[in-house]
């Protein structure tokens, strides 16, 4: 009986040793491929059609994952830097703010240094790059005009103030104007004037709205154009093609009022 015990012990030692090992051999195995796997395939916003050999960058305006052997094209309307390793990399294109106030726009009344846009149904509204105004005489300053260029008013606020032609003048809100100058540059607003509310947001947030009633509403809900005013190269808007068309005389360089190339930066 004593022996039987000790050999069914040694039985199950034996077997649960090797169970042990298969374990750990299966693991080096698994390792080992895995890092063969990774040493053979092309890093994210990278290609090559055979395997890890000479593999190329993607190209501007596309992106690719680890291991892909093409690069995928973003969407329609969008851009991305080379070497974009994902979807979330297309982004709209990012157009300047031409100043309209110039004799080659007639002082802002040349449709040609307008964007046409329905603000008043637009549910994207306008978003905007702009630094910081926190002098009281500074303003970001967006012209709003009628289909056929007729001025209706101007939005003009800072950190200040905010005010719309005609129909409202208020101080800014401390939520919008704490926002505005932690943000900067880097973080846009989006004006929006959708079923006549005056609108300023800021990351998804509206810290600001003013509801038009009476004239205001019934001129504003005519809007349809827009232009800037006073502001720099450095400043750009979101252009949204399925809903924007831009005047000849705005675009990349302004009709040649900015140079390519102007890197956005914030003014003293």
């Amino acid at each position: 009986w004593y022996q039987r015990r000790v050999r069914g012990l040694e039985r199950w030692r034996f077997v649960k040793k090797n169970k042990k090992k298969k374990k750990k051999d299966s693991k080096k195995k698994k390792n080992k491929n895995k890092k063969k796997k990774s040493e053979t395939l092309c890093a994210a916003g990278s290609f090559s059609s055979h395997g890890g050999s000479g593999c190329l960058p993607c190209p501007a305006n596309s992106f690719s994952k680890e291991g892909d052997k093409t690069c995928r094209l973003c969407p329609e309307g969008t851009v991305s830097p080379p070497q974009s390793t994902s979807r979330a990399d297309c982004v709209l294109p990012k157009t300047p703010t031409c100043d309209c106030w110039t004799p080659e726009c007639g002082y802002c009344t040349d449709l040609a240094c307008t964007v046409r846009q329905n603000l008043a149904e637009s549910d994207q509204g306008l978003t905007v790059y702009s630094s910081p105004r926190t002098n009281k005489k500074s303003y970001n300053t967006v012209i709003l005009y009628d289909v056929e260029g007729s001025e209706l008013g101007q939005l003009r606020w800072n950190t200040k103030g905010i005010f719309l032609t005609g129909c409202a003048r208020c101080r800014t809100p401390h939520a919008l104007r704490t926002a505005r100058i932690r943000g900067g540059l880097r973080d846009p607003w989006t004006f929006s004037l959708k079923d006549g509310v005056v609108s300023l947001s800021m990351g998804g947030d509206a810290l600001y709205t003013n509801t038009l009633t009476g004239e205001c509403l019934k001129r504003y809900s005519k809007t349809a154009r827009f232009a800037f005013r006073g502001m720099k190269c450095h400043n750009s808007f979101l252009f949204y093609p399925e809903e924007m068309e831009m005047g000849s005389k705005v675009g990349a360089e302004c009709d040649g009022q900015c140079p390519a190339g102007v890197e956005a930066i914030v003014e003293e």
